[in-house]
């Protein structure tokens, strides 16, 4: 049974472009082109696509307001966002409004058909230019944790581990032999230097960055 899709679009050239090649793939069905936002809504409850791409342009919060609206619809259908930019900001706020797929305008029509496809079965679907922002996104991140980490003088990690393991500053204090005072010292310098101010944040800091045992 072929897909059925639906365009909307603000750039009549993009869209007609795809359309055209969605016409060359027999498991493609074509049912609406729109290049309203406002007019979209209607138009997937007249035929009811599967998929919907929405193309974002110079207006993404209006196009993002869309997808929303698109995925809290009662019979929502499966959105593919397709977009010029593949930067990690753009892609979370577009899969969190309800995208399934999400497609930069310099990715391959293969990658683009493989979106629909994905899509079309429920399942999440990154082009490889986005799937390479995101793995740098994280790259990045555990770097930077790394690297907090590594500010953290040894008698700070041993408060830490402590911290995390529920200790009060007087039994952290009897458990290393040093003063509450020297405890409380450690652990004003351990929340300035890892940016957290609550023993609940720097339990999953310290869980995070394989600290304690869990």
């Amino acid at each position: 049974m072929s897909i059925r899709v639906l365009l909307s679009s603000r750039h009549k050239v993009v869209t007609e472009g795809l359309a055209a090649v969605l016409r060359t793939h027999h498991d493609m069905n074509l049912v609406g082109i729109c290049d309203s936002p406002e007019a979209t809504p209607g138009l997937c409850e007249k035929t009811q696509p599967d998929v919907v791409m929405v193309g974002i342009h110079s207006s993404p919060a209006q196009a993002r307001d869309l997808i929303r609206q698109l995925a809290h619809a009662p019979t929502p259908p499966n959105i593919v966002a397709y977009s010029a930019e593949a930067d990690r900001n753009s892609i979370i706020e577009v899969l969190d409004a309800g995208a399934k797929a999400y497609v930069a305008t310099t990715s391959t029509i293969d990658e683009l058909m493989s979106a629909i496809r994905a899509a079309a079965a429920g399942r999440v679907y990154l082009c490889q230019a986005a799937a390479s922002e995101m793995m740098e996104g994280v790259r990045q991140t555990r770097a930077g944790q790394l690297m907090v980490r590594s500010h953290l003088g040894g008698r700070e990690e041993q408060v830490l581990r402590l911290i995390a393991d529920g200790y009060s500053s007087k039994e952290i204090a009897r458990n290393l032999q040093i003063a509450p005072s020297t405890v409380e010292v450690h652990r004003r310098n351990i929340m300035r230097k890892v940016g957290l101010h609550k023993v609940a944040d720097l339990t999953r800091y310290a869980i995070r960055n394989q600290m304690v045992s869990v």
